[in-house]
C-alpha cells in the first residue's frame, strides 16, 4: 500500500515538473529565480525532514505519511491560485514544511516491515513505484498544460486529497504502541538541525557527504534541464513531459529490476560508486544535446545514476541505523540541503553561461565520487595502523 501512495505522489509531482518552469518565466522570472524557488523549498525541507523522521519513531508512520501528502496538496492549489511570484514561495516554504514528512517516514515503513536481507530491494521497489509516477506524470502534465499553466496544478491537488484517503482508510500502522512508546524513551528531543549534526558524529557520515553532492549535482540539473534545452534545441513544456516519462521508465526497470539485485551482489558502496560515475557522464553528454531524442537520452543516462543512488545509500543507512526514522530523516536532511544549494547555484552559472551549469554539475558528481572512496581509504589506513 506505501508503494502505491507513493506512486501517487510521484505522479502528481511528475505532472508539474514540465510545466512549473514556463509557468514561472511566464511571471517574468529569472533562471535564478527559478532556482530560488526550489532552493527555499529544499531548505525547509532540510529543516523539517529530521523532526518528522524523528517524530514517525514516536507516533507511527501513518499520521506522518497523511501529514506529508497533505502539504503536496496545499501547495499545488496554492500554486494554481498564484498570480505573482512572492505567492509562489509562500506556497514553497508551505508545501516544504509539510511535505518534509513523507520521504523518511515512507523510507523508516520500508525499514519497519522488511528483513535486513530484503531491505535493498524494498527501497528499490520504493524507487521503482515513485519512477512509475514520474513515467506518466510529466507527460500528462505537458497534456494538461494544453489547458492551461494552471490546470495541472489543481489535478495534482485533487490526486493528492485521494491518495490522504487512501492511506487513512487502507495503510496498517508498521509500529506497534509498544514500540512507539520504546522511540518516545530512546529519541531526544533536539532539534532537526541538532539531529543532522549529531549523524555526522556516526559511520553514516560517508554516505551523508556523498548523498548531499549527488544531490546539489542533480538539483542543478532538475533547476536547468528545461530552460537549458528551450535555449539549445527549442524543448517546450510537452516535449520536456516526454522527456522526463522516458527517464521515468527507465528509473522503473532499473530501481525495480536491477538495484536489488546489484545491491545483493556488489553491496551499497559499489552500486552507489557505479551510480555516481553513471550521474557525471550523463550530465558531461547533456552539454551536447543537439536534438530531442538526443536530450532525451542524455538524461536516460544521467537518471540512470541517480536510480542507483538513492535506494543503495536508503538501503546502507537503514542498516546502520539505531533508530531508521531519526538517522533516515537526517539522510533526507543532507539529500535536502544538496537541494538547497544547487537549483541557487545552477540558476545562477546559467545566467551567466548556458554551458556553466552543467559543467558545474559534473565537477560536483565527480567531487561525490573522490570523497565517498577517499572516506574509504582514509578508514582503510586507520584500521591498519
Amino acid at each position: 500500500m506505501v508503494f502505491f501512495a507513493l506512486f501517487l505522489m510521484m505522479l502528481g509531482n511528475g505532472i508539474i515538473i514540465p510545466v512549473f518552469p514556463y509557468y514561472v518565466k511566464s511571471m517574468g522570472a529569472s533562471a535564478f529565480q527559478l532556482g530560488l524557488l526550489l532552493t527555499v523549498y529544499a531548505l525547509c525541507q532540510f529543516i523539517f525532514a529530521p523532526i518528522w523522521g524523528r517524530y514517525s519513531d514516536k507516533v507511527g508512520r501513518k499520521p506522518l505519511l497523511m501529514l506529508g501528502i497533505t502539504g503536496y496538496a496545499v501547495s499545488f492549489i496554492l500554486y494554481g491560485l498564484a498570480h505573482a511570484i512572492w505567492l509562489l514561495f509562500v506556497a514553497r516554504i508551505a508545501g516544504g514544511i509539510l511535505s518534509a514528512a513523507v520521504m523518511p517516514t515512507a523510507m523508516a515503513y520500508i525499514g519497519d516491515v522488511t528483513t535486513e536481507e530484503k531491505r535493498g530491494s524494498g527501497m528499490g521497489l520504493m524507487g521503482a513505484s515513485m519512477g512509475l509516477g514520474m513515467v506518466m506524470g510529466p507527460a500528462l502534465g505537458g497534456i494538461l498544460s494544453g489547458i492551461s499553466f494552471t490546470f495541472p496544478f489543481f489535478f495534482a491537488a485533487g490526486l493528492a486529497i485521494v491518495n490522504v484517503i487512501t492511506i487513512f482508510i487502507f495503510l496498517k500502522e508498521s509500529l506497534t504502541p509498544e514500540e512507539r512508546m520504546q522511540q518516545q524513551v530512546e529519541v531526544t528531543d533536539d532539534s532537526g538541525i541538532s539531529s543532522i549534526l549529531g549523524e555526522l558524529r556516526t559511520p553514516l557520515v560517508q554516505f551523508f557527504i556523498m548523498l548531499f553532492l549527488a544531490s546539489v549535482a542533480h538539483s542543478m540539473n532538475e533547476a536547468t534541464y528545461a530552460l537549458f534545452m528551450q535555449n539549445k534545441i527549442g524543448m517546450g513544456a510537452k516535449e520536456a513531459g516526454w522527456a522526463f516519462m522516458v527517464a521515468g521508465i527507465v528509473m522503473v526497470i532499473l530501481q525495480g529490476v536491477l538495484v536489488g539485485k546489484m545491491i545483493n551482489r556488489l553491496g551499497e558502496k559499489k552500486t552507489i560508486v557505479i551510480g555516481l560515475s553513471a550521474m557525471a557522464v550523463g550530465l558531461a553528454l547533456l552539454l551536447y544535446s543537439f536534438n530531442i531524442i538526443t536530450a532525451i537520452i542524455f538524461l536516460a543516462v544521467f537518471c540512470c545514476g541517480m536510480g542507483l543512488i538513492r535506494p543503495a545509500t536508503s538501503s546502507a543507512v537503514s542498516k546502520g541505523a539505531a533508530n531508521q526514522g531519526r538517522s533516515l530523516g537526517a539522510m533526507q536532511g543532507f539529500d535536502s540541503l544538496g537541494r538547497v544549494v544547487g537549483p541557487a547555484f545552477g540558476g545562477f552559472l546559467l545566467d551567466l553561461n548556458w554551458s556553466y551549469a552543467y559543467i558545474g554539475a559534473v565537477i560536483v558528481a565527480l567531487l561525490a565520487v573522490i570523497c565517498f572512496k577517499a572516506y574509504d581509504r582514509h578508514h582503510s589506513r586507520a584500521a591498519g595502523c
